[in-house]
């Protein structure tokens, strides 16, 4: 009967061990596709790129409702308060020429805003999204072109487009089409490239049904501006007037920065700070858990986002978010990192329920040890006492 125990013990340890192993095995392949997989979300990878040496950098985007999105003086806002904290803790040396320790730019900056249009070449017409984007745009997104090259931001000629290779076959049947014209409205713009559309399946659920061009957002600001100039003698407007903030063709729902981070959460806070961000408390933050008003503007950290810490902490909040009334506006590639997000929040908890797993077989196992051993101390007590007694 004890050899019957035994054996019986070491099945449940053998089947216990090789659960162990498939379930490792399993962790280490799951954990390999995840890693891939936010390697390839280019555009949360800017802080890697623009670090050098020993500089650690963060990337920071903040998103903004229709109603509450920026205007280009708020956008000078932002960047004058970044750049007075940036020289004030000596990170950069000069505060008019934006330049570091070592004579490079010490940080960048993106915004961007969304509409929808209709491009036209000859009778060829495409509905597509509209990004109309400025400053250092891609260089935070530096998507993989096919052909020609990004929108030139310091050009004086700011009728150039980019379009993604979805538009460039319906328009043109190719996409080596770099100079060509096309038309948005009344204004012709110059296309200065193409740009490969990703076909992970994190993109091709957020990108959207539309295909997408970009335009510098003062193309757009100048043909809104055009539309009231000249045409509505009540304004008083003429069309050599300034381009103001009321002329604005769409307004900034998405700001970046790229910036030194010497510190924890420094650079967060420092975009916090200059776009007049109020940190919640953790009270604050229970009551609007309550009362489902979750703002009309949204700060995070792209750097860390994938991070188990931040994964677990979105893991908690998961069931507000869906709760949301918001309406800021997320452009497709946050969509596309939020759709990552889920992802990578299965991965989390599959860890949780691997490591539950792996926390009970150690223990089983460690109980079958001392049962095992318990049977052998017994048989052995027992041999002794027969023998001794004999």
């Amino acid at each position: 009967m004890s050899k019957l125990k035994a054996n019986n013990k070491i099945l449940v340890g053998a089947l216990i061990l090789a659960i162990d192993l498939i379930l490792f095995i399993s962790f280490a392949v799951i954990h390999f596709v995840a890693k891939n997989r936010t390697e390839l979300l280019y555009s949360q990878q800017a802080a890697r790129r623009w670090e050098s040496g020993d500089k650690k950098c963060t990337q920071i985007s903040i998103f903004y409702s229709e109603d509450a999105g920026l205007k280009f003086s708020d956008i000078k806002n932002i960047r004058n308060a970044i750049q007075k904290k940036l020289y004030a803790d000596s990170l950069i040396t000069d505060s008019k020429s934006n330049t570091s320790l070592v004579g490079a730019r010490s940080w960048i900056d993106a915004y961007s805003g969304h509409t929808y249009d209709d491009v036209r070449k000859d009778s060829n017409k495409v509905h597509v999204n509209v990004y109309t984007v400025g400053g250092d745009f891609f260089q935070i997104h530096n998507m993989p072109l096919k052909s020609g090259s990004y929108l030139d931001m310091k050009s004086t000629d700011v009728n150039q487009i980019l379009v993604d290779e979805y538009v460039a076959w319906n328009l043109f049947g190719g996409d080596n089409i770099a100079g060509m014209k096309v038309w948005i409205g009344d204004d012709v713009y110059t296309v200065t490239g193409v740009v490969k559309c990703d076909d992970n399946q994190a993109a091709k659920e957020a990108y959207g049904e539309y295909n997408s061009v970009y335009v510098p957002m003062e193309a757009y600001s100048k043909a809104s501006k055009k539309l009231v100039s000249g045409e509505d003698a009540s304004s008083g407007l003429s069309g050599n007037d300034t381009l103001t903030d009321e002329s604005e063709g769409t307004v900034v729902t998405c700001y970046e920065a790229v910036l030194p981070n010497p510190i924890k959460n420094y650079g967060l806070n420092t975009v916090a700070e200059a776009a007049e961000i109020h940190f919640l408390t953790d009270e604050e933050k229970e009551s609007l858990k309550s009362s489902l008003d979750f703002g009309d503007r949204e700060i995070l950290e792209n750097t860390t986002r994938f991070s188990r810490g931040s994964l677990y902490n979105r893991l908690k909040s998961k069931k507000y978010e869906v709760m949301k009334t918001n309406s800021r506006v997320y452009p497709y590639w946050e969509n596309e990192a939020r759709f990552e997000e889920s992802y990578q929040i299965r991965v989390l908890r599959f860890d949780i329920i691997a490591l539950v797993i792996f926390i009970v077989s150690f223990i089983g196992i460690g109980v079958i040890i001392y049962m095992s051993l318990k049977d052998k101390l017994h048989d052995a007590i027992k041999r002794d006492f027969w023998y001794n007694k004999v």
